[in-house]
């Protein structure tokens, strides 16, 4: 699975000779909107109604075609799409469905592959592995993407009888089947059968840009080798290489010059690396931020064509431990058995219940997660339930596991263990400190899955390591909610506070906050008795796909009688991208997605004073109320 350096390096410098691409877009044209967080391109209305230029091709069964012919029966679709594209791959099932449905009225729909590292064979296999039913064009020199002025993946473009461009843009407004509101192409479609003009001509398109052969600038001052490989193996490669989370590699140059324009645009964005707390607001560990140095690096070494320079100046390839990452784990906790996830559909919560049998309660100190498939684990939580009720909501459910929405497991935990999420490192508790795991206690997966365009097995597996010091310190969950508030329907920034009061002197470890899709903001803060106040965190770009336990470089000390209050800001409004309610309508606490949460874990040394009562997994109700507030 893992790459071979110097292969792909030597692969990477075949760039160099590599033809133009007049028809490409620049960068300047893009840009990485809050809908989708992926590339956007804006609509391009300027090449509707144009006539197209008259070209042969070939399909990947030898099948040759001429457009003016196919176009004399019924209009002619082209979808651009790519293998390694994530984007494109959610939108499988949908392409078959169009195909279908069309192709029964005369339509002719075409899939075109014009990426330059989409060989034959990549794209056959990805044909076998998606299922893809329409037929298969390999643009290998690019001339249907040129024709037809196709910059990005997926993009479809839709061309009538007289070979006039009548639809530009992308498939639906949606990559979340689930959440689309308007369907661009199908409307198109329906238009053109119909004779009539088509009321949405271009779309806007989102995705990954189409890359073709292109000849590499001159040197320039700022060079892959000697700049932007440390920060690709330092920042990037620990996710993006094979066998890992990321949808594509950047182990290589090639790798690098492959996506360079949507590496440009996610890292001027602060979307990549993934990490969402503002700076100077808590010091934590594993932070994967660049400096402004660094993202000025990569802009300009894109700016200025991407060279390679001097093969001398790379670093030595970094060396990643694909296996434990602490060492061989203490216990072992594995997924009883395979789950499989479904190609479409909402992004969905499994919980996997796995029995212990410790005749005394043990203490960990850090955990390391590997998920059975990185394709489509988002990410997963470890839950403690000392309640049987994780059980019971097993047995009811037919298939492996249970289903629960919206981050909440369906029972009061009595503890966390901590979780993984892409580009995690194993984090270790203080010395002589642990999460207590009761005996009898059941280990709870929660796993959020995505899903990728087609079926998925995952059989997660979690390693324990233990905190074998004599009488070790538990480190206990304060919980920060509330549970009482109301987000009027069209309120853009409506505010729901929660707050804890320290009972005793804390050393805080770590912290969790958690919002779903309505939320745009969360900052903790801390006033301590003296009226000094210090922001534990910070994070003013929530995005529901990206939480994390932030764990502390060093703990965090509260005095007693300090006061933390949860400030959570939500959009519920039209122009949330993200509201999954059209129209907006009021929102409350609650477990699925769609509904919302003010939510906030502090990790502290100490089980006292935390609001559960470990071995009975039951909330102490009066530490509860003590932790809501109104709005």
């Amino acid at each position: 699975m893992r790459a071979a350096w110097m292969l792909g390096l030597l692969g990477g410098l075949g760039v160099l000779s590599w033809q133009s691409a007049p028809h490409e877009a620049t960068l300047a044209d893009k840009t990485v909107s809050l809908k989708h967080r992926v590339l956007t391109e804006a609509p391009k209305t300027g090449e509707i109604n144009r006539r197209v230029s008259d070209v042969e091709f070939t399909d990947l069964q030898g099948r040759r075609y001429t457009l003016s012919q196919l176009a004399q029966r019924a209009p002619v679709v082209f979808v651009f799409t790519a293998s390694k594209c994530p984007a494109a791959q959610r939108y499988a099932v949908r392409i078959n469905q169009l195909y279908e449905t069309y192709t029964k009225r005369g339509v002719s729909l075409f899939l075109v592959y014009s990426n330059y590292d989409d060989t034959r064979e990549v794209v056959a296999q990805h044909q076998r592995e998606y299922g893809l039913k329409p037929p298969v064009v390999l643009d290998e020199d690019g001339v249907l993407a040129r024709a037809l002025g196709a910059t990005m993946t997926p993009q479809a473009v839709l061309v009538d009888k007289e070979l006039l461009l009548r639809y530009r843009g992308a498939i639906d407004d949606n990559r979340y089947e689930t959440r689309v509101r308007v369907h661009y192409l199908k409307d198109a479609l329906e238009a053109v059968l119909a004779g009539k003009p088509v009321k949405t001509p271009a779309a806007e398109t989102f995705g990954c840009t189409i890359r073709l052969r292109e000849e590499a600038a001159k040197e320039a001052p700022i060079t892959y080798a000697k700049h932007i490989a440390p920060i690709m193996q330092e920042y990037c490669q620990p996710c993006h290489r094979p066998g890992e989370v990321a949808p594509f590699s950047l182990m290589t140059y090639r790798d690098a010059y492959t996506w360079r324009k949507e590496i440009a645009k996610v890292v001027e964005a602060r979307q990549m690396p993934p990490w969402k707390p503002l700076p100077g607001y808590g010091e934590f560990q594993g932070e994967r931020r660049l400096t402004d140095e660094q993202v000025g690096l990569i802009l300009k070494w894109v700016e200025t064509g991407a060279p390679l320079g001097d093969p001398n100046d790379l670093p030595p390839p970094k060396k990643f431990n694909d296996g434990w990452k602490l060492g061989e784990p203490d216990i072992v906790f594995e997924m009883p058995e395979e789950y499989e996830v479904g190609p479409t559909g909402e992004d969905e919560y499994r919980h996997f219940v796995i029995p212990t049998n410790f005749d005394t309660d043990v203490y960990v100190r850090a955990i390391d997660i590997q998920p059975g498939n990185r394709n489509t684990v988002h990410h997963v939580i470890v839950f403690l339930d000392t309640t049987g009720r994780a059980r019971q909501l097993d047995a009811a459910d037919p298939k492996p596991g249970y289903e629960a929405s919206g981050g909440w497991p369906g029972f009061v935990p009595a503890g966390m263990l901590g979780g993984w999420a892409p580009g995690f490192s194993p984090s270790v508790l203080p010395p002589g400190t642990g999460y207590r795991l009761p005996k009898g206690a059941d280990v709870v997966l929660q796993i959020h899955y995505y899903r990728t365009g087609k079926p998925e097995k995952d059989r997660t597996r979690v390693g324990i390591y233990l905190e074998k010091s004599p009488n070790p310190k538990p480190v206990g969950i304060a919980w920060l909610i509330n549970p009482v508030f109301r987000i009027p329907a069209g309120a853009e920034r409506h505010e729901v506070r929660a707050m804890w009061i320290a009972p005793r002197d804390v050393e805080v470890v770590a912290i969790t906050p958690h919002m779903h899709l309505l939320g745009r903001e969360m900052k903790v803060e801390a006033e301590l008795p003296d009226g000094s106040k210090q922001v534990l965190i910070w994070i003013n770009d929530w995005d529901f796909k990206w939480q994390d336990t932030y764990h502390y470089k060093t703990p965090v000390k509260l005095p007693r009688g300090t006061r933390v209050t949860v400030y959570a800001y939500y959009d519920n409004s039209e122009k949330n991208p993200n509201n999954p309610n059209k129209p907006p309508k009021d929102v409350t606490w609650g477990e699925r997605t769609q509904d919302e949460m003010c939510l906030v874990f502090l990790h502290i040394i100490g089980e006292e004073g935390t609001g559960l009562r470990f071995g009975s997994g039951r909330r102490r109700t009066d530490a509860l109320l003590r932790g809501r507030s109104s709005e």
